[in-house]
């Protein structure tokens, strides 16, 4: 994984068990259809920041955070996997024309605490009309040994994202405690309410807030507590309570995969609603015997259940193959289709790689799959280039244009593997036809 500020745009109710393949085995395509399917976009694609040297790759997100176009852009630099230095913040009220000056936000995202490794991040946003505030996750991640502790969290802005209230932790078990930075760790916070921050918020049509974490606890699982990553991912609704003007959150589905159908479990989740009501969540998958796909559920209840997490296919019934890496969903406001952009490959992956080519297609607001007449390349590797990653971007709709934007670091473009971060950052824009 890269830094978590590059995936910004950077009580159970329910417990469910994957059962992959169990019917039958998969079929799996190595078509390419972006290689003769009819465009739905175009593609331009401009250089929007250049690396200051080598050892630094710059690290981009832009996002609304208002009604109207008032931007917010997060800026930073990555010398350490996962990690962001410098980052510093501006703000734009007429749709990125102007800029302010950049305001600091903090030094780095890691920190030592009583000698333990600390990451402390923002993640995605979502601006709510129902308050008037920005809502964002938050993310503490606490490095035990060869463990990896996450906890979500969610705080709030009234001021467009310049200060924000004090992060809330959102908890799905009764048990737990709070972090407490003179003991950064207590077994009895580090081992309750895990989850990692998903890849959005979702604003559903009667305003319920929704969002996915990753890497929660599994009751399923006797060795939860041993795991790098845990199995499991818990669905949660937030809504806006004018009386009591705060929000309130509640848990929602919990699902778990085992470590053979996912070695770090279901990862970085993106939440859509179908244009009937259902809710769509989409995983990135990580090495395993069952390797190299995403994975996907459907909740029929408004989120209180989820079908078994399967793994994605198109509209044709095949699967295809997805390394462990970013993708994201986005419904476009005047097409009124559901968009997926993520990494789709000729070949079974290996881990987390190739993370090229980068493509769009359409979902399907019927069955929940990816259209494989729509597929279109976005960007792929070009002859002399390393490893490279079209991956961990940052993703909105042009309010004024109504073309999507990406902005997104190259890692690995250098061919020598010790240079990945000679990377610059690329402004995409997609029109859709």
């Amino acid at each position: 994984m890269t830094s978590h500020l590059s995936r910004v745009p950077l009580c159970l109710l329910v417990v469910c068990t994957i059962l992959i393949e169990a019917a039958e085995p998969l079929e799996i395509t190595t078509e390419t259809p972006w290689k003769s399917n009819k465009p739905i976009c175009t593609v331009d694609k401009q250089l929007y920041r250049k690396r200051a040297n080598p050892n630094q790759a710059p690290l981009v997100s832009v996002t609304y955070v208002g009604p109207k176009l008032e931007k917010r852009e997060i800026f930073a630099e990555e010398t350490e996997s996962d990690v962001a230095d410098n980052v510093r913040a501006r703000w734009s009220t007429d749709n990125g024309e102007s800029w302010s000056e950049f305001k600091k936000v903090v030094p780095s995202t890691k920190k030592i605490v009583k000698g333990v490794v600390v990451h402390e991040s923002e993640g995605t946003c979502e601006y709510d009309p129902a308050s008037g505030w920005l809502v964002q996750l938050w993310l503490r991640q606490v490095q035990e040994g060869n463990l990896w502790h996450n906890h979500t969290y969610v705080r709030y802005s009234k001021d467009r994202g310049e200060t924000w209230t004090v992060p809330q932790l959102l908890r799905y078990e009764e048990k737990g405690a709070d972090y407490d930075p003179a003991d950064p760790l207590k077994a009895t916070f580090l081992n309750h309410n895990e989850g990692y921050f998903g890849n959005n918020i979702l604003r559903r049509k009667d305003g319920t807030l929704v969002t996915v974490l990753a890497h929660a606890n599994s009751k399923r699982d006797e060795k939860n507590n041993q795991r790098p990553w845990r199995m499991g991912s818990v669905l949660f609704m937030g809504k806006w309570n004018a009386e009591k003007k705060e929000y309130e959150w509640r848990a929602g589905a919990h699902v778990d995969v085992t470590p053979d159908e996912s070695s770090r479990g279901l990862m970085e989740p993106e939440v859509a609603e179908l244009s009937d009501g259902r809710l769509l969540v989409v995983w990135r998958g990580s090495s395993s015997k069952l390797a190299g796909h995403k994975f996907f559920s459907i909740s029929k209840d408004n989120g209180k259940s989820l079908n078994s997490p399967a793994v994605w296919k198109y509209d044709d019934g095949k699967a295809f193959y997805s390394p462990s890496s970013y993708h994201r969903m986005i419904r476009h406001s005047v097409t009124g289709q559901l968009y997926w952009l993520g990494n789709i490959t000729d070949k079974k992956p290996l881990g987390n790689s190739p993370r090229y080519p980068l493509v769009i297609a359409q979902v399907d607001d019927k069955t929940g799959l990816v259209m494989k007449s729509t597929v279109t390349l976005i960007d792929d590797r070009k002859e002399g280039q390393g490893n490279i990653q079209f991956s961990n971007f940052s993703l909105l709709e042009d309010r004024k244009t109504h073309h999507l934007e990406l902005y997104l670091t190259t890692y690995g473009e250098d061919p020598n593997p010790r240079k990945w971060t000679a990377a610059d950052c690329y402004k995409y824009t997609l029109k859709l036809k």
